[in-house]
């Protein structure tokens, strides 16, 4: 049902956007408002009634209580002091286009933003009489702030968790403004079908929907729907790995030390409306939606560097990493005719630049699951995939032939 209601909220949210023709900003605005809204009408209203009839009595004064949720809006505060700072003061989001909208529309948005900070004090309050244990990372930060003893480990949790939303809601929120700005431009159906632009044109529709729902599961970290953050990456490598992965770090790397896709492109091998180029761009577009499926199969509780729950639905059922593993097939199947029309010792560099892409997401992987394994859910999902997942079931096939 979540995942029905996630995909449905995305392209409702991009067709209606298209529809009304409104700029970039907005219209990535309201594409992640119409996932949002379908979340919390399928999950989040659910959850929250569960946790609201399902709280703990506490033997406690309303002083002492108003007195942690004033703590709480301290370190709230100062929290969003640094998400201020951070976009004030480095180039990363100072020059993004998420950013600069904001500030753009910032005297238009005052009447929302007297609306947002109502509704964050009574969302603080509520999610504080349904906590089972009210004294969060959040009272933490605000005991910090007024020099009270507090515990740094969830300070720094706060502080990770802050970089982690702040830098990859701005980088997708970028990323979907400027996809939805294309899609208005050049819509994937306005193409002879078949043809190499209505291909691309639908490849690049999949990664707008991917887009959405990525910026829709950092917004939507809402404790009192279920979909909070439990832990966050700890190692350096475990953030290397994954930010490496994006901008602005990939295009720096990828062209001073692994420009594969410097080169002939697959259309100089394969001819344009050929059998060969049609089957070879519906298995690239076939591996491009698996990897949009594994995002849908998140929900609410997609993003990097965290642990939000197990998910076991969806492609997940058949591998620990479908995204991973389709995103690299994607890549390959569009390298490999340019490699081939490279020449041998070219085509043979450029495939060893891209083999060490696949590394760093092989490395990423392993860096993920040394985080998830510490919660044993995660390790039962594990032996559960190595039991009855596609790899599993490959062997099993094999072995059971008769032999000849």
């Amino acid at each position: 049902m979540i995942q029905a209601a996630t995909f449905i909220g995305a392209v409702t949210g991009i067709a209606l956007s298209t529809y009304l023709r409104l700029e970039s900003g907005l219209a990535m605005t309201l594409a992640v408002c119409c996932l949002l809204l379908a979340w919390i009408a399928i999950d989040g209203t659910s959850a929250a009634r569960s946790a609201w009839a399902s709280r703990k009595r506490r033997d406690e004064g309303p002083a002492i209580f108003w007195r942690r949720i004033g703590t709480k809006l301290v370190g709230l505060a100062a929290l969003l002091g640094v998400v201020v700072i951070a976009c004030s003061v480095f180039p990363f989001f100072t020059q993004s286009s998420a950013v600069r909208w904001i500030i753009e529309a910032g005297q238009t948005t005052i009447p929302i933003s007297i609306a947002l900070a109502g509704a964050t004090i009574l969302y603080v309050a509520v999610t504080d009489l349904v906590a089972e244990e009210p004294d969060d990372y959040l009272n933490q930060v605000g005991r910090a702030v007024l020099m009270q003893d507090f515990r740094e480990q969830d300070v720094l949790f706060a502080l990770r968790l802050l970089a982690i939303k702040c830098f990859f809601l701005v980088l997708m929120f970028s990323g979907g403004m400027a996809a939805l700005s294309n899609l208005a431009e050049k819509p994937a159906w306005t193409f002879p079908p078949l043809s190499a632009a209505w291909f691309e044109g639908l490849l690049q529709l999949a990664f707008l929907v991917d887009i959405v729902l990525a910026a829709g599961g950092y917004v939507a970290t809402f404790k009192l729907f279920g979909w909070h953050v439990r832990a966050t990456e700890t190692t350096a490598l475990g953030w290397l790995v994954c930010l490496i992965c994006y901008e602005p770090f990939f295009p720096a790397i990828s062209h001073a030390f692994v420009p594969y896709g410097e080169g002939p492109g697959w259309e100089t091998v394969i001819q344009e409306g050929s059998a060969v180029f049609i089957l070879w761009s519906v298995a690239t577009l076939f591996c491009t939606l698996i990897y949009v499926w594994a995002t849908v199969a998140f929900g609410p509780r997609f993003s990097n560097l965290t642990h939000r729950g197990i998910i076991t639905s969806g492609p997940y059922r058949f591998m620990k990493h479908p995204a991973y593993v389709s995103k690299n097939i994607a890549w390959w199947l569009v390298a490999i005719p340019g490699f081939l029309a490279s020449g041998l010792t070219e085509g043979l560099a450029r495939a060893g630049m891209l083999a060490i892409v696949s590394l760093i997401y092989l490395l990423r992987a392993r860096a993920e699951e040394r985080m998830l394994s510490r919660d044993p859910a995660y390790r039962d999902y594990a032996d559960s995939v190595a039991a009855h997942g596609l790899l599993a079931m490959a062997k099993r096939r094999l072995t059971s032939r008769p032999a000849a």
